[in-house]
């Protein structure tokens, strides 16, 4: 059985609105995300995950002026050997 690791996927999307007084503010919204995935993932699996997050801030905010993603793998590397954090 393939070892699994943890992936943390952070969403943020962000834009200038409009608001009833003339005035102007910003939106932002935020998600944050920890799968327990197998090493064997490819870039094409993570590609499609982050997919469905993105649909899920559209949700809450249709039209984002700019939408930004990372993915984080945490592992460290001691000796030559590289160990996947929990």
């Amino acid at each position: 059985m393939p070892e699994s690791i943890k992936v943390e996927f952070e969403l943020s999307a962000w834009g200038q609105e409009n608001t009833q007084d003339g005035g102007g503010s910003f939106q932002k919204h935020e998600l944050l995300k920890i799968r327990t995935v197998s090493k064997d993932i490819t870039l094409e699996q993570l590609e499609a995950m982050v997919k469905e997050m993105i649909a899920d801030i559209k949700k809450v905010y249709p039209q984002p002026e700019q939408l930004g993603v990372k993915v984080t793998l945490r592992a460290k590397e001691t000796d030559g050997i590289f160990t996947y954090l929990d």
